[in-house]
């Protein structure tokens, strides 16, 4: 019954970038920090060339320009905060998982790899005690409309006994 839930938590948990719709990163065999994802990002978001200003021929377009805006704003705004670090730590890892084998250090690779396992692994527990709790949250709602429910039909009893008795 959770299992149905799990997956797509665990795919949305995992796949934060495309949600978003963070820049690619180029491959390269530098090895890159998170912050230096994350600014790679912020950077390119706001080199980012944005629609033309509308004309007085097509105004309809002005409405989408300022949420291609806005979005750009937010999502540049929520990468400072630190709402995407869980992102950018993972594409920095892969993108570090590659450059060592660029580089043609296996040890390095194997570490930055073993490390990208353990985020993985991370985020899958997470994505799982959160169905866990939702599955939880749910079945106490249903114990709460099950309580209701019979005092409902204990109600409705003691008043069929009372109409049949009187």
């Amino acid at each position: 019954m959770i299992f149905h839930r799990v997956i797509p938590l665990f795919l949305s948990a995992l796949a934060p970038l495309t949600a978003a719709h963070f820049p690619t990163l180029p491959p390269s065999d530098r090895v890159l920090s998170t912050t230096e994802v994350k600014n790679f990002w912020m950077d390119h978001l706001q080199s980012q060339p944005l629609t033309p200003p509308t004309t007085l021929l097509h105004p309809e377009k002005e409405e989408a320009r300022q949420r291609e805006i806005a979005r750009r704003d937010d999502l540049i705004t929520a990468i400072r905060e630190g709402q995407h670090d869980l992102a950018a730590r993972l594409v920095c890892l892969s993108h570090n998982v590659e450059a060592w084998n660029r580089r043609g250090d296996d040890s390095k690779s194997y570490e930055a790899e073993r490390q990208l396992l353990a985020v993985r692994e991370h985020v899958a527990r997470i994505a799982t005690l959160e169905a866990q709790r939702e599955a939880a949250v749910k079945l106490g709602q249903a114990a709460d409309r099950v309580a209701v429910m019979d005092a409902e039909l204990q109600r409705l009893r003691e008043m069929q006994a009372s109409l049949v008795g009187a």
